[in-house]
């Protein structure tokens, strides 16, 4: 068994794990998914990952740190504080995005928020129509980058893996970053930007390989 914290990205919240959770849980492992100030602009970077290093300290080893999309880049801080913890980097858009991807509108302060149709056609168009509008009913603007340095390091044992149809970030690049700048082989799975809305058990069972892998 191990316990997992699931780090979630831009836009969203901690509903976006709600559908991959039961599977983990069923599977033996404990699961904590907080939610993280990503729309406040006031925040540094220790401020918004200290949910997660909360919830991650009161875990019970081996600890399995996931983070998806922009959370991959604040989940690595979180892994380094627990010895002999797993960063799995879920999407998490190591190049750049997509030609044509439609940003959401930006304010004066940075901050972006998606009009819910177009979040719907832009982010959700190969789920559910019923779960699209749930995790459509959970979004949030997204703040800047955050001030202050990352704190800690890259964790020794890590993971990359990445979707190969994901609507935000071409799979090419993501495969090439991760090669040549993390030293990783990614792993890839099939669909699109959120595994864990579009398969949930395929993610829960490709997680439970990982941490029963162990570091």
């Amino acid at each position: 068994m191990a316990t997992f914290c699931l780090v979630h990205g831009a836009w969203h919240d901690a509903a976006c794990w709600d559908r991959v959770i039961g599977p983990l849980r069923a599977a033996g492992h404990a699961v904590v998914a907080p939610d993280l100030p990503f729309d406040d602009p006031a925040t540094t970077f220790d401020e918004r990952i200290a949910p997660a290093l909360r919830a991650a300290e009161a875990l019970a080893d081996p600890v399995v740190v996931v983070g998806h999309s922009m959370g991959a880049g604040y989940a690595p801080a979180v892994a380094a504080v627990r010895q002999g913890s797993l960063l799995v980097q879920l999407c998490p858009g190591l190049g750049p995005l997509r030609d044509g991807f439609p940003w959401p509108p930006t304010g004066a302060d940075g901050t972006s928020a998606w009009q819910r149709d177009e979040a719907l056609a832009a982010l959700y168009a190969r789920l559910d129509p019923g779960e699209a509008a749930r995790l459509a009913d959970h979004l949030r603007p997204m703040a800047p980058a955050a001030g202050g340095r990352p704190r800690g390091m890259r964790p020794q044992a890590a993971v990359v893996v990445i979707a190969l149809q994901d609507e935000l970030f071409d799979p090419a690049s993501e495969r090439a970053v991760a090669r040549d700048r993390l030293g990783l082989e990614p792993i890839e799975i099939p669909g699109g930007h959120f595994p864990m809305a579009e398969d949930p058990d395929g993610l829960a069972e490709l997680l439970d390989r990982l941490a029963s892998a162990g570091p």
